[in-house]
């Protein structure tokens, strides 16, 4: 068996991850023919075909040879990882890189602050982040495409590792000049009658959405759905309708742009589950223990700054 380009494997990873060999060539900025000529010389070298070529549209899927290529691309680039990793505490944290992802809203609520203040103290430590919804984010965990995420709602994967979770109570955003202003609590039932916005069936909060308002028998009037956070929030603050949500996790005090949250008592209403996961028996370079580490302090911090002052709204 011939040596393994390092060049093919990457471009070979790449088509088995998007589940095409043009999605591939657009993410690695090459040609579509570059990408097949490679894996037509990884195929060779190997000695068997690694992915199935099917007609139309579908996504390519891998051989028996192609599963076990990419069980060893996962395991060399979590080992380059590791040596990085000790390279960087023989460094004294002087350079890294941590993958995160989080759902849109972290991108207003506590990570932009959190970032910053963690830059000033390793400035050598850089970032990527993907934001996505909760299913994306964790199929990217699992695929070690992230070091560690957030997520909302129950997290069904078994090698999944949550290191912090909390349940979030859940409120209703209510418009300014709305009939519901004011109220101290509100029910499903005195939300029933009025437009609501909510999450599409693309982010697992949906699930729990549907079922809350299925056993208390109402069929929402749905004003607005969107597979975004912010501007589920941002429609109902501007008065457009109502939405369930939770508040912010840095200062559940805070108020929306407009309009104000309201605790939702009805005994059907779920908390929503946060979580900030890592895969399942994965060793994580130093910088994103640390990262993490740093996060658990901010994240503890403010739930206990919640139990000790409750939103009175």
């Amino acid at each position: 068996m011939k040596l393994v380009s390092t060049t093919a494997l990457r471009y070979f990873a790449e088509v088995a991850r998007t589940g095409s060999i043009r999605a591939a060539s657009e993410n690695l900025f090459v040609a579509a023919s570059a990408v097949g000529r490679q894996l037509v010389m990884l195929e060779d070298s190997l000695g068997a075909p690694l992915l199935e070529r099917r007609q139309g549209r579908g996504k390519v899927r891998l051989t028996a040879a192609g599963e076990l290529l990419m069980r060893y691309y996962k395991n060399i680039s979590n080992e380059t990882r590791r040596v990085h990793a000790e390279l960087e505490a023989l460094q004294g944290l002087r350079r890294g890189h941590v993958h995160f992802g989080m759902p849109e809203s972290f991108t207003r609520d506590l990570m932009p602050g959190f970032f910053s203040r963690f830059s000033k103290d390793y400035p050598g430590i850089s970032f990527s982040v993907h934001v996505a919804g909760s299913p994306r984010l964790t199929q990217m965990l699992l695929e070690d495409e992230l070091d560690a995420c957030f997520t909302f709602g129950d997290v069904p994967q078994t090698d999944v590792r949550t290191v912090y979770s909390r349940l979030m109570p859940l409120f209703v955003l209510v418009p300014s000049g709305h009939p519901l202003e004011g109220r101290k609590s509100l029910r499903l039932s005195d939300c029933a009658e009025y437009g609501l916005s909510l999450l599409d069936s693309s982010l697992w909060a949906k699930l729990q959405t549907d079922e809350m308002l299925s056993k208390a028998n109402i069929r929402p009037r749905v004003a607005l759905e969107t597979n975004s956070y912010e501007l589920m929030r941002n429609v109902a603050a501007e008065g457009m309708c109502l939405t369930f949500t939770t508040t912010p996790i840095e200062d559940p005090q805070a108020r929306p742009r407009a309009g104000s949250y309201v605790p939702l008592k009805d005994p059907r209403a779920r908390p929503q589950r946060l979580a900030l996961s890592v895969h399942q028996g994965r060793n994580l370079p130093l910088p994103v223990e640390t990262f993490l580490a740093e996060l658990l302090l901010v994240l503890e911090d403010a739930e206990a700054r919640a139990h000790a002052a409750p939103a009175a709204r």
